[in-house]
């Protein structure tokens, strides 16, 4: 039995096995270790870019009343100065895509002749407002507001 156990010690076949488990389960080990202390810092750094962003607002200062759009109207005797001040500060709250809907179903209505006075008022203010952002192209808006003083089909809804 000795003997047996003697041979048993002094056989290495295998040892290396033993080895690269131990080693797996370090680098196993060290990984697990290195996320841990990575996720604080990268939740600490999401954290502080989440509230720096929060902190700063878009500016649309850029955007201002412009007169000169609803000359037409003026002319018309549909709005006055204050009104279509009132209705471009509405329309400037607004965001981008409710414009472009709300501009669609606008030259909608004027191409079936349906628009009304306050919603002809509303249109131009919201375009103006689209002017200004460049979200809807110029060309359109000339043809159908007349911005560029060619008048538009604006003028041929009234």
């Amino acid at each position: 039995m000795i003997h047996s156990f003697e041979k048993f010690a002094r056989d290495d076949r295998g040892a290396v096995s033993v080895d690269w488990t131990v080693l797996s389960a370090a680098v196993l080990g060290m990984s697990i270790a290195t996320a841990g202390v990575l996720t604080g810092g990268i939740q600490s750094l999401v954290s502080r870019m989440d509230a720096e962003l929060r902190a700063q607002q878009m500016s649309d200062n850029f955007i201002g009343f412009t007169s000169a759009h609803f000359e037409p109207l003026y002319e018309l005797n549909l709005t006055t100065a204050d009104y279509a001040e009132e209705q471009f500060d509405t329309a400037n709250a607004m965001m981008n895509q409710d414009i472009i809907d709300a501009i669609q179903n606008g030259i909608a209505a004027m191409g079936e002749r349906t628009l009304t006075q306050e919603e002809a008022v509303t249109l131009v203010a919201l375009a103006s407002v689209a002017r200004q952002r460049n979200i809807i192209s110029t060309e359109v808006l000339n043809h159908y507001f007349g911005f560029d003083g060619s008048g538009g089909q604006m003028n041929l809804a009234y």
